[in-house]
């Protein structure tokens, strides 16, 4: 059983060796998250954004009362941070075992001035004020604040010039955290988390840097060579290693970490002999093989490249996680030696071991749940609420599905979500639409679902895994491939909003659920 040390500081010194709490990372315990919103806008929902090291983020709906209070639990197996959501959002630090209690202004919707407002209580109560404090001295600051700046830097600068424009950024953040130690004398966790906070975002520059640079300057990845990070740029990765337990705190920003340090792996594969079996894609950055090898050669790249022993669990934990959000259970099965030998640690192997077992039972019983949404169907019409329905035409052109679509929604808000059981991001949003479906519920919104290029049962399985509501459009390859053409569509997510009137007013892959609920708001007026 492993063990960590809490230091507690009592000086400026840094360190202490004094109040020493065992921490048991076998076993998960409780966590509950409470507090009271002044100024509270009932149209308004609380989330609790979880960050789970080697899993995606965990969205989870308060309980509210009338009066502004709220409160929600859920457990982990070791510290962590989470986002607290209501009109912006910030970041609490948390412990297994932990409730915390906080008190804020609703009437802000923007983090400085409501980090200004809020005051803590209970387990942690210090240490997350002193976070909050941070937090509005960074995210009031121009080095995050000026996005036309960082724009500029990821569309214009080669990659010399982004590492100089990333020291003087660091520089300035750094001068921030020393601001903070001199003003508030802050405890040791909080100082740790802190630079971890700034370190994250630095690593996390770099290692996006290349998307961003070519999607800035519209080069295709389909065919447009001109332009790649020189090789060996993703080494400054490894300078943020080793990882160890007192950087648990900072979840948020090793799952940043943990899930794009395969663009250093992926660098080192470029010049490999493949014998035909596979190749590497440099343009996307990605393994291009059929994908029982595109597994095999990421797995054990993983294992071979990452220099990092509790970086590699991580890794390999949120490889099998990201099958299992895809309703994919055969590349767990079919290397379930090497998941067993390599993921020692209970935080990651327990919970990966029962994701495995509720996607088998999803993926083995479809039909259980398309009798279900049968049932929930007629309760949804009876209710006038929205309607549900499961749709697979191959027969119907494009043309006459987005047609239907029009049609029996004439009169509403439509929001139309394009995705993929494959497709990582769109998976991610899935919670976020969960919850904003619910807050328009019985409203003129209907919530639409077009699946691309997947399987059936996964597409059932997926759907009922994250219990989404609304109409859902199986398209085949053909469909698929029609309906990229159409709305030019490179990658998805990629979102439609379309007015009562039947227009398509905004479209595009920023259109997330969370971005698009304000959006929804205006159109309902």
């Amino acid at each position: 059983m492993k063990r960590i040390i809490l230091f507690l500081v009592v000086s400026i010194t840094f360190f202490s060796c004094s109040n020493k709490t065992e921490r048991r990372y076998d076993v998960p315990q409780k966590i509950t998250v409470a507090g009271k919103i002044d100024n509270y806008d009932p149209n308004e929902e609380v989330i609790i954004a979880v960050n789970r090291l080697g899993f995606w983020q965990e969205s989870i709906l308060a309980k509210m009362d009338n009066d502004g209070n709220f409160t929600a639990t859920f457990e982990s197996y070791i510290p962590l941070n989470a986002w607290v959501c209501y009109k912006t959002n910030f970041l609490v630090l948390l412990h297994p075992n932990d409730s915390l209690f906080m008190h804020f202004d609703g009437k802000f919707n923007n983090r400085p001035e409501l980090l200004e407002s809020i005051n803590f209580d209970g387990d942690a109560a210090k240490t997350n004020q002193y976070a909050a404090k941070f937090q509005q001295m960074y995210f009031s600051n121009e080095i995050y604040s000026d996005w036309d700046k960082k724009r500029k830097a990821e569309k214009e600068y080669d990659t010399d010039q982004y590492l100089q424009y990333l020291d003087t950024i660091q520089q300035k953040s750094t001068e921030i955290y020393n601001r903070f130690i001199v003003e508030n004398n802050p405890d040791y966790e909080s100082r740790k988390w802190a630079l971890l906070f700034i370190e994250n975002t630095y690593y996390d520059n770099i290692s996006w840097y290349s998307f961003k640079h070519r999607q800035a300057n519209q080069m295709n990845p389909d065919w447009d060579n001109s332009w790649h990070v020189p090789k060996g740029f993703y080494d400054r990765l490894c300078n943020r290693l080793p990882l160890d337990e007192s950087m648990f705190i900072n979840a948020d920003g090793l799952f940043s970490f943990h899930n794009t340090f395969f663009r250093y792996v992926h660098d080192k594969l470029k010049d490999r002999e493949t014998d035909g079996l596979w190749r590497f894609d440099a343009n996307r950055e990605g393994i291009i093989a059929p994908v029982a090898i595109r597994d095999s050669v990421q797995i054990f790249s993983f294992i071979e490249l990452v220099p990092d022993p509790l970086l590699l669990q991580i890794m390999l934990t949120e490889f099998f996680d990201q099958r299992f959000n895809s309703q994919d259970i055969a590349a767990y099965e079919r290397f379930r030696d090497v998941a067993d030998t390599y993921i020692k640690e209970p935080f990651l192997k327990e919970p990966l071991i029962q994701k495995y077992i509720q996607t088998k039972h999803r993926k083995e019983n479809p039909q259980a749940y398309t009798e279900n949404i049968q049932k929930e169907t007629a309760q949804l019409t009876l209710k006038g609420a929205v309607h549900l329905t499961l749709k697979e035409d191959a027969n119907l052109s494009v043309s006459q599905i987005m047609d239907s679509i029009y049609q029996q929604n004439k009169g509403k808000v439509i929001y139309i979500d394009f995705w993929g059981t494959w497709c990582g991001p769109c998976l991610a949003e899935m919670p976020n639409s969960n919850i904003v479906e619910h807050e328009f519920e019985g409203k003129d919104v209907v919530f639409v679902y077009i699946c691309l290029e997947s399987e059936e049962n996964q597409w059932k399985a997926t759907i009922e895994k994250f219990k989404l509501g609304g109409q859902h459009f199986l398209l085949s390859n053909k469909q698929s491939a029609e309906i990229r053409k159409l709305f030019s569509l490179v990658g998805v997510p990629f979102y439609i909003l379309v007015d009562k009137n039947g227009v398509n007013k905004e479209w595009g892959s920023h259109l997330r659920p969370f971005t698009a609920k304000d959006k929804i708001k205006e159109m309902l007026k």
